[in-house]
């Protein structure tokens, strides 16, 4: 699936929106999972961000040197059915964890490393250059606060999964 843009000078639809695609895309390919996304008609205001059970946050900076960030953030029953499917298909097994292990953390930071990945390539064709950082585990809201010093603004899509549940990919912005 490739959702299309409207205006290439957004950054919403110029970052966002490959993040969202790419995401959906690897979702299919890594996890054997359906995803899709009302990218073009949801936007969170900042007031209402909230923090779920567990997120993997990579930083993206700008070649102004702004630094935002890219947020997957899950419920762990969602976290855990993603990073069980990721790990079945990259090793071939059956994985059916009931919480969330240090083996489904990885999973879930390696599916958004592959997201960035591929979502890199098309970000960086547009007039936005960005280099991004390592994943870092979020465990809980007061381990996420720090993420929003001095954001602007946030950009919020739920991505929901056929039989499987909702997370939210957030591009903080500064």
């Amino acid at each position: 699936m490739k959702l299309e843009a409207i205006s290439t000078d957004n950054i919403r639809n110029s970052v966002l929106l490959p993040f969202v695609s790419e995401t959906i895309n690897t979702l299919q390919t890594m996890a054997d999972l359906k995803g899709s996304s009302d990218l073009l008609t949801y936007h969170e205001p900042l007031d209402v961000f909230v923090f779920k059970d567990f997120a993997v946050s990579i930083n993206a900076t700008f070649a102004n040197g702004i630094t935002n960030n890219v947020v997957m953030n899950f419920d762990a029953q969602t976290a855990i059915i993603i990073g069980n499917k990721v790990r079945s298909v990259m090793f071939g097994t059956n994985e059916a964890d009931t919480s969330l292990t240090n083996d489904n953390k990885e999973a879930l930071a390696e599916f958004l490393n592959t997201v960035v990945g591929l979502s890199a390539r098309e970000i960086n064709e547009t007039n936005h250059k960005i280099s991004f950082g390592v994943p870092l585990y979020l465990y809980n809201k007061e381990d996420s606060e720090f993420l929003l010093d001095g954001v602007k603004n946030i950009m919020t899509v739920p991505v929901d999964l056929e039989n499987a549940g909702r997370f939210y990919l957030s591009f903080l912005v500064r």
